[in-house]
């Protein structure tokens, strides 16, 4: 039997208000958008796939894969969450196919689905669970061969950053830049090679690489980024696969092939 869900992995059920007002409905949620948008745009046809989204949260995203002809599927091991999700989906004006809810956790996703998928989304879980090197094991065996992997995590070197401008020199010398409890700052932020030798060692080929949040989280002045707002879009998208820029992002986007 698979093991439940470890107490320690975070279930965002008492902070589900947060994140409606300080990521989905901001300027750090259109960037996600921004970026999934074209990185899909490019590697993942419209049509009708089936599509299993992993800690779904409020299904914004999942709702721009509907919108595009694909059958969804979302998890989440809070039901307030789901709870939101179905709201995100009742909203929307357009005749999509209605997608399925479960509340699950990764570790029992065995337990409710039996056929695999044609794709799977897992964006914003790892860095919260206490043993994120497990997360492809409970992953890939929902993904038919040929299909895809689409991950988001918290970059760990974004993370680092931030702190040095910050000038929190004993937080980085000491190596431990997580976040307090209940805050969002996440338990485990992953370093984008640590997560790219997980990649190669499961034999998944990369489609693309993209930073979240490049410089975003970096310009002091919130007046000046709430000004800029669509030429820093624009730029975000310009930098997200350029490095050094990419491997700061607040977040990194991997989209695979199984």
């Amino acid at each position: 039997m698979a093991r439940k869900h470890p107490a320690r992995d975070r279930n965002f059920d008492d902070l589900t208000p947060r994140f409606q007002r300080n990521i989905y409905n901001t300027l750090k949620g259109q960037l996600r958008l921004a970026v999934l948008r074209r990185d899909f745009s490019e590697h993942i046809p419209a049509g009708n796939l089936r599509i299993l989204d992993v800690g779904a949260g409020q299904g914004q995203f999942a709702l721009e894969l509907a919108r595009q002809g694909h059958r969804l599927t979302l998890t989440d091991i809070s039901p307030r969450m789901l709870d939101d999700a179905q709201r995100t989906f009742a909203a929307a004006t357009e005749v999509i196919a209605s997608p399925e809810f479960c509340c699950c956790s990764l570790q029992t996703l065995a337990e409710h689905f039996h056929e695999p998928f044609d794709g799977l989304l897992c964006h914003a879980v790892a860095e919260w669970l206490e043993s994120p090197e497990t997360l492809l094991a409970y992953l890939l065996p929902h993904i038919k061969p040929g299909g895809f992997l689409s991950i988001i995590f918290y970059n760990r070197h974004g993370l680092v950053f931030k702190n040095l401008l910050r000038t929190n020199f004993a937080k980085v010398s000491a190596g431990d830049v997580r976040g307090a409890r209940g805050s969002l700052t996440p338990l485990n932020p992953l370093e984008p090679d640590q997560v790219r030798v997980w990649f190669s060692s499961a034999g998944l080929t990369m489609l693309c690489e993209s930073g979240i949040r490049v410089f975003h989280d970096y310009i002091l002045d919130d007046a000046l980024r709430k000004q800029q707002g669509e030429a820093l879009v624009e730029q975000e998208l310009v930098f997200s696969r350029q490095m050094p820029f990419r491997d700061l992002g607040r977040y990194m986007h991997f989209l695979a092939r199984v």
